[in-house]
């Protein structure tokens, strides 16, 4: 899958195995892998190198290839002693003669008897950082911007080779790695030349000068020098040395655990690493994996379950449900605040700013958000009217008299008149009514989608889609019906009629008010009030 996959933005489950140049890299993969890999006296690795260990009972053999070539070109070796000749020509044959470097990579896949783990691990060009002869200047970040490619998705684990010598925390690949990782949860530490370090059981117990905290350890190990290699020593005599090199030097490593020490368990840590990722992997996709409908009545009970479901979170939304008192108490908590502040904060925040309340209590508030829309309704609805006592009004009365002249007897205003003012404050009534139906009927779909994706299952694709046009339709079908009610109502109202004995006590109240506030602005006692009776409807 990762090499189909090479030139799409997924990204899957991988080892990148990254360090500087010349730090012994190649000597740990050896090691690991336990096959003798190509060695070069500048660089080595010019290619990302994907080499994947796989145990067979049967013959051993290597199939190596590269991206460029078809798998039908791959290329099969039945001598493992050839494979650090092939990897030299193919890497060649990518990168050109010389020492310059090439993204694509080199896959190599190894079947061996013997082997305790199947592992797949991504071997990257050494960092270097004075371009050789023959290189460009900006080698270095050539392969730094390589090696930011393959570290930088969360599915990888990087082994770095680091020598023990070296300061773990100021090493170039641990600092590019912490640009993607800063608490460093996916960084391994691969140590080899540990004696050249005698503080290095200190080190890799994050102790001391250089040491570095790392969630999956850092694990010593000894390669082969260039000594040994010209005398021939086997990667199997090699696990031999490095067994007694820890027993040679009991002051430094006798309480250092087995996990820190050797290539063996280096690779069981890798093993682990690879071996949980794949679990965790397959185990969420299992969780994903609907149940299966065998049966019509199967069917039905997981349509009618998660209806049910649908319908009792909107039911719980709307009786107001929601648990209002836990999300004060976290409040009350961080602030450190009596419950009365709270409380006031609450209010006045209410009053000055809705948006700021809405995101502190959530969106989810179905009740408590239609109530809203309805304070806010009442208040558009007051402000929508004219103000009658003012002196525009005043005028704009005037005027409408002045229009009706010659439609009734002189000093009797028409009944027309007063239906033209009436019915101008009316379309403006209709206006705030027409506008309240449609926030809500907006609001309501948007809740309660979101309310519909969080129950149903995504895996019901089309009934997914089917029940969203359903439940759409129904809001639009119910505003509808609203508003044809809205206007019947509004309707009714173009009539002018009274049928309220309060209205004329009202009006007279009103009346007796103002006149007895003008005559006690002026000085004078206030004149018999003049009374208003009802008047039929017309």
């Amino acid at each position: 899958m990762r090499e189909i996959l090479y030139n799409e933005k997924i990204t899957l489950p991988e080892i990148i195995v990254v360090g500087d140049q010349s730090v012994g890299k190649s000597s740990v993969l050896e090691a690991i892998s336990g096959i003798q890999l190509c060695r070069a006296q500048n660089i080595c690795t010019r290619c990302p190198s994907e080499l994947r260990m796989k145990s067979t009972a049967n013959i051993e053999y290597t199939i190596i290839h590269n991206s460029k070539r078809s798998e039908d070109e791959a290329k099969t070796l039945n001598d493992m002693n050839e494979i650090s000749n092939a990897v030299t020509r193919l890497t060649k044959e990518i990168a050109d003669e010389g020492t310059n470097v090439s993204s694509t990579p080199i896959y190599l896949t190894v079947y061996k008897r013997h082997i305790p783990y199947d592992l797949t691990l991504i071997d990257l060009p050494g960092i270097t950082r004075n371009p050789l002869p023959g290189q460009p200047k900006d080698i270095h970040a050539q392969i730094l911007n390589l090696i930011n490619k393959y570290i930088e998705p969360v599915t990888a684990v990087v082994l770095h080779v680091i020598p023990a010598s070296v300061n773990f925390a100021t090493s170039e690949s641990m600092k590019l790695a912490k640009d993607f990782d800063p608490q460093c949860l996916r960084q391994l530490i691969g140590a080899p030349k540990i004696d050249k370090d005698d503080n290095i059981a200190e080190k890799l117990l994050d102790r001391g000068p250089g040491a570095m905290e790392l969630k999956l350890y850092c694990i010593a190990v000894v390669n082969r020098n260039q000594d040994e290699i010209n005398e021939n020593i086997t990667l199997k005599e090699m696990k031999k040395c490095e067994t007694d090199f820890f027993l040679k030097h009991p002051e430094a490593f006798q309480y250092l655990p087995d996990e820190f020490k050797g290539i063996d368990q280096l690779v069981k840590k890798l093993a682990i690493i690879q071996i949980t990722k794949k679990n965790r992997e397959k185990t969420l996709q299992l969780k994903n994996i609907p149940i299966p409908l065998t049966s019509e009545q199967d069917c039905w009970m997981k349509f009618q379950s998660m209806i049910n479901a649908f319908r009792e979170s909107i039911r719980t939304k709307v009786n107001g449900d929601y648990d209002i008192l836990t999300r004060v108490n976290m409040i009350t908590n961080s602030n450190q605040i009596s419950a009365e502040s709270i409380d006031s904060k609450m209010l006045s925040s209410c009053k000055t700013n809705e948006n700021l309340m809405d995101s502190m209590l959530g969106d989810d508030r179905l009740a408590y958000h239609i109530y809203r829309f309805q304070r806010n309704f009442q208040d558009e609805l007051t402000k929508t009217f004219s103000d009658f006592f003012s002196s525009d009004y005043y005028k704009f009365v005037l005027h409408a008299i002045d229009d009706g002249a010659g439609v009734s007897l002189p000093n009797f205003p028409s009944y027309q008149m007063s239906e033209r003012l009436f019915h101008g404050e009316l379309q403006r009534v209709s206006r705030t009514c027409f506008a309240l139906m449609a926030r809500i009927s907006e609001y309501l779909k948007e809740r309660l989608l979101r309310i519909f994706h969080q129950v149903f299952d995504i895996q019901y694709i089309r009934l997914v889609e089917q029940l969203k046009d359903v439940i759409i339709k129904q809001i639009d079908l119910a505003a509808d019906r609203a508003t044809e009610r809205i206007q019947e109502i509004l309707d009714m109202k173009y009539r002018i009629f009274i049928i309220n004995n309060l209205y004329p006590d009202k009006v007279n109240e009103m009346k007796e008010r103002l006149i007895k506030k003008d005559k006690e602005q002026q000085g004078e006692a206030p004149p018999p009030p003049i009374t208003m009776t009802a008047v039929a409807p017309q």
